[in-house]
């Protein structure tokens, strides 16, 4: 009997080793499609950023050629692509935005009350935006905007010194995030100067008039936009979609450099070294 059951025993032993080769080679089979996967998907976003950056530097190629090639910066998409990429690009002018850094404070007031603060709150939020990027003429005056924003439970004050992110906005003392979601889209740290009414939308052409100024109602946008805001959407590989934008300032194609990317941003994270002039 014994001969049996170490036969037996030998069996199961044999049946136990097929067992555990099939779960290990079921393991390295789905390591390996989990691997072949990932793989895929990075080669695909691979691709889809290249793709974008591509779209960047087609949409200046356009912003700087005159006649049939040139792009207006006017919002229109331009629709490119193959079989399996589809490229959509939108320009737009920042002519017509206000910059936080540079307008008055009458300006600014008129832009939170077209955005629908009351009269009362909007002044007040444009002067603290004014404090805020001003220097204080006296150390007093910057203990006394320190002392408001202690008031307010806020562990800091106004640094004296311009906006470096629109975001920054929000740690104005009295900002409401509501009325300041309203307010960023018709704002540009990129504007040089007033904003052209003929370019602005009507948010920020309500906010002249209630504020009395003309804009800047220049010619100097016609034809060529010196800075632009580029962007890129990329639909696939797949069901893949990334998106990019660029903020460039044009100098004409016969200058040297003709353009300078003053901001290259997407969700991961792109530095304006990744695009050239």
């Amino acid at each position: 009997m014994k001969p049996t059951r170490d036969r037996g025993f030998a069996l199961l032993v044999v049946l136990w080793s097929l067992v555990l080769i099939t779960l290990l080679t079921t393991q390295i089979l789905a390591s390996g499609r989990t691997a072949l996967t990932l793989a895929g998907n990075l080669r695909d976003a691979a691709e889809a950023r290249a793709s974008d950056d591509g779209a960047i530097n087609e949409a200046i190629f356009h912003l700087l050629s005159s006649g049939a090639d040139h792009w207006p910066a006017d919002g229109s998409p331009h629709v490119l692509g193959t079989s399996d990429i589809t490229l959509t690009i939108r320009i737009n002018s920042l002519a017509g935005k206000i910059n936080p850094n540079l307008a008055s404070t009458a300006l600014l007031a008129a832009l939170f009350q077209a955005c629908g603060a009351e009269p009362s709150q909007a002044k007040q939020l444009a002067i603290s935006i004014i404090a805020w990027r001003s220097i204080a003429i006296s150390k007093s005056d910057t203990q006394a905007l320190l002392a408001t924003y202690r008031r307010a439970n806020l562990p800091y004050g106004p640094p004296g010194q311009p906006f470096a992110d629109l975001s920054e906005l929000a740690d104005v003392i009295g900002m409401p995030p509501s009325l300041l979601a309203k307010g960023l889209p018709h704002m540009s740290l990129y504007q040089s100067g007033d904003p052209d009414p003929t370019l602005a939308d009507p948010v920020v052409r309500q906010a002249l008039g209630l504020s009395g100024q003309a804009g800047t109602n220049s010619k100097a946008y016609e034809g060529n936009f010196p800075v632009v805001s580029i962007d890129a959407q990329v639909d696939g590989p797949g069901k893949l979609a990334v998106g990019r934008n660029a903020i460039v300032s044009l100098a004409g194609a016969d200058a040297a450099p003709p353009f300078q990317v003053l901001s290259l941003s997407d969700d991961g994270g792109a530095t304006s070294s990744d695009i050239n002039p």
